[in-house]
């Protein structure tokens, strides 16, 4: 992504994050479809999605029993689900994914098949659609969609919002522990304190090659995070490499877990991890002790809610969406994930506020001006992909 030309056609409103949508469409207007059928959207240029069938009709009843969910773990508040399951005399049944690689492998292969899969990006997204796994969406059963970030309703990914809703926003950077690491450790290049012998061993990184080697690039100076240059691609390999032998990291998306446990003093991953952070600090332990580091190359991004082809309770699905996409039901899902809703009208601002952020966690929050100069990821033509692939192999296999 160029973001400097990207940024240009971005409004950002105060307090809160508006994408300018009509804008984004006018950036390209074409579609890259590949020979593996992958359709990818760029901020360049922006993508309606094939449409293989038609949304569910208008009207319909909601179906009973149960209501099966694919999500992260801990993406989703258990009173959320609760008054979900009151309010509409369901049940809620949760399968937990560790990665959207093996998301979409066990979506395609039938291991996983759920109505509703939460927490999914558009570097995903190509791939779901290729493979005909999702329907396209009814908003009638959606009022609440209103609520989203205005440019959000209209993303490059997915024009028209077509097949998803946005869930929350989040930026990739640094947790660490303040009663062990003091921010001046970031003051030069941030990122090499992930390489520093002295965290041997209480390091890790997230369990994810795209957001990993685009930190090892930017690492290494370069601020591409769609990279199609095998020489670079392969250098944040290396520099993955060199990390391993340095301070033999972990390869995981537990730091939420891990830093306030103190099993670890540092970890790249996603900024709302560390608000997630603060429920599992040991009773007594001051939420000072956790902190993040913000760089100012990285990516930022947001996650969607989307309805499988084959789902079996489709009009619960969109409930389930709606419900999420309500102010104050977003509040409450926010108060145990930590991320921040994807809405309109929970500004940054009003999160300030709440006092529910540790003032030590202040810098974890996706400001306007965070989300203005924030990198962009895209899907990958699939020639590059296995190029970034063939690199996060060689690391992880050691």
């Amino acid at each position: 992504m160029q973001r400097r030309d990207f940024l240009r056609k971005l409004a950002i409103t105060t307090g809160g994050i508006t994408v300018g949508g009509s804008l984004l469409a006018a950036c390209g207007g074409g579609s890259s479809t590949t020979s593996d059928g992958l359709s990818i959207g760029t901020p360049q240029n922006p993508i309606k999605l094939p449409v293989s069938t038609d949304p569910i009709a208008d009207g319909l009843a909601n179906e009973s029993g149960t209501l099966e969910i694919l999500n992260w773990a801990d993406y989703m508040n258990p009173e959320s689900i609760a008054a979900f399951e009151t309010k509409f005399g369901v049940k809620i049944s949760t399968s937990i994914y560790d990665t959207e690689e093996a998301a979409v492998a066990k979506l395609r292969n039938g291991t996983f098949k759920p109505d509703v899969i939460l927490g999914m990006t558009d570097t995903g997204l190509a791939k779901l659609i290729a493979a005909d796994i999702l329907q396209p969406l009814n908003k009638s059963y959606i009022p609440n969609f209103g609520n989203v970030i205005s440019g959000l309703r209209n993303p490059y990914y997915d024009l028209e919002s077509q097949y998803t809703v946005p869930y929350f926003l989040y930026g990739n950077g640094i947790g660490y522990r303040t009663d062990v690491i003091d921010k001046s450790a970031f003051a030069q290049n941030g990122y090499e304190v992930l390489w520093d012998t002295k965290y041997k061993g209480r390091l890790a990184v997230l369990d994810s090659y795209r957001d990993t080697l685009a930190m090892a690039i930017f690492r290494n100076g370069g601020n591409d995070a769609n990279s199609s240059d095998p020489d670079e691609i392969k250098k944040a390999g290396e520099a993955l490499i060199e990390m391993r032998e340095a301070v033999n990291p972990k390869v995981d998306i537990l730091g939420y877990q891990e830093i306030p446990a103190g099993n670890r003093d540092i970890q790249f991953l996603w900024s709302g991890d560390m608000f997630t952070a603060v429920q599992y600090l040991p009773e007594g332990v001051d939420p000072g002790v956790l902190g993040f580091w913000y760089p100012e190359t990285t990516v930022t991004k947001n996650d969607f809610m989307c309805i499988t082809k084959a789902a079996k309770s489709p009009v619960l699905a969109h409930q389930l969406i709606n419900f999420l996409s309500d102010t104050d039901n977003a509040l409450l899902n926010r108060e145990y994930v930590g991320y921040q809703p994807a809405l309109e009208t929970i500004t940054v601002d009003m999160l300030l506020a709440s006092e529910t952020i540790p003032e030590s966690l202040v810098d974890a929050l996706v400001t306007p001006e965070k989300y203005e100069i924030g990198l962009a990821q895209v899907t990958l033509e699939p020639e590059v992909d296995a190029l970034w692939l063939e690199q996060w192999t060689a690391f992880t296999a050691g």
